[in-house]
């Protein structure tokens, strides 16, 4: 494994530690270590998707000129083979490689291991292994449940849906925060829960038909949970009236899709910034310490929520609130990643 001098750094180092766990950006030097890092990101599908794969990227891009890093992009890698990607940027002398999705968690750390080369991957903390391989992973449920606050408050038929592409940790926990939302507005409220299918998050068609399933069944809010699949959650709420006429509003995860909202369907979006993680196996890689278990949440930045529309005073006020409960700790946001125990938690909250 590449080793850098860290005798000039140490102090620094320590202290960087201590407050990346508090601050989102911590101050640091021009050139922190020995040289700067080579950093390549592998993402499965298009750099500008405006969701999963575009945020990975941009996190990294965000710390390029911070961290004078020089940084490749493997994009549109798909879920097919990536040992041949991953095994030539280590040829290429990358210092991370950091593999951007949860279809990539197994075969990434064998080549770590394989080609002594630093990767990080997604959703996978039993393949942690110091100085060699970290996860990452987003505890997002609490900005779910402020997204959950907010659909309470902006529903009129007194129905909101959730559409997902897969049930898989990051997404079964933002299902539970959303649930604890609306449950914590109105317990009494009908939560409809569909599944598109098993990892179908391009899946643009399906994330359409059912979308419009819920829309048909009365839903005027959806939270949707879906990468690619989003796109088509959100044409059905561009495309379908609400069963009392009105607008059928749309909460998107991940990303930001207000360039392409048309309709002005798009109400807000549970936003992951991943640059906060990323900065973390930095200040890893440079301590000598680099091979951790690291989250996102809203606590330390990696977590927010937009809100893109005007919203009454009282579901702000709701959210504001909210929020103030969740970082007091007066309100518990469950945390619940496992698919089973999301589902059963289901139908104890909305009987």
């Amino acid at each position: 494994m590449r080793k850098f001098p860290s005798f000039l750094f140490i102090v620094l180092l320590y202290v960087l530690m201590f407050f990346y766990t508090t601050t989102k950006a911590p101050a640091i030097p021009p050139h922190p270590g020995a040289r700067p890092l080579k950093v390549a990101v592998v993402v499965p599908a298009s750099s500008t998707d405006q969701g999963w794969n575009q945020m990975g990227v941009d996190g990294l891009r965000e710390l390029k000129d911070k961290w004078h890093l020089t940084i490749e992009v493997a994009e549109n890698q798909g879920y097919g083979d990536i040992k041949p990607v991953l095994r030539d940027l280590a040829r290429k002398g990358f210092d991370l490689i950091i593999a951007h999705a949860s279809g990539y968690q197994t075969v990434t750390p064998e080549v770590a291991v394989e080609r002594d080369v630093r990767v990080a991957v997604v959703e996978n903390p039993a393949a942690v292994r110091p100085g060699l391989v970290s996860n990452y992973e987003g505890e997002a449920q609490k900005g779910a449940y402020l997204a959950g606050v907010l659909a309470a408050k902006m529903t009129r038929t007194n129905v909101v849906g959730c559409v997902t592409s897969a049930e898989v940790p990051d997404w079964n926990r933002m299902t539970v925060g959303f649930m604890e939302g609306l449950h914590s507005i109105n317990p009494k409220i009908n939560f409809l829960y569909n599944v598109i299918g098993e990892a179908s998050y391009e899946d643009a068609i399906g994330g359409k038909r059912n979308t419009e399933a819920q829309i048909a069944a009365g839903a005027d809010v959806i939270f949707g949970m879906g990468d690619g699949a989003s796109f088509g959650i959100m044409k059905a709420c561009e495309e379908n009236r609400a069963k009392d006429g009105g607008k059928v509003w749309f909460i998107d995860v991940i990303g930001d899709k207000t360039g392409i909202d048309r309709k002005q369907i798009l109400l807000a979006s549970v936003l992951w910034n991943f640059d906060v993680v990323y900065e973390m196996m930095l200040i890893d890689i440079y301590s000598d310490r680099f091979g951790d278990d690291y989250r996102q949440t809203l606590e330390n930045g990696g977590i927010e929520l937009a809100v893109y529309k005007e919203i009454p005073s009282v579901a702000r006020a709701a959210m504001k609130q909210a929020e103030e409960g969740i970082k007091n700790g007066r309100i518990k946001v469950s945390n619940i990643a496992d698919t089973r125990e999301m589902r059963s938690y289901m139908r104890r909250l909305f009987k």
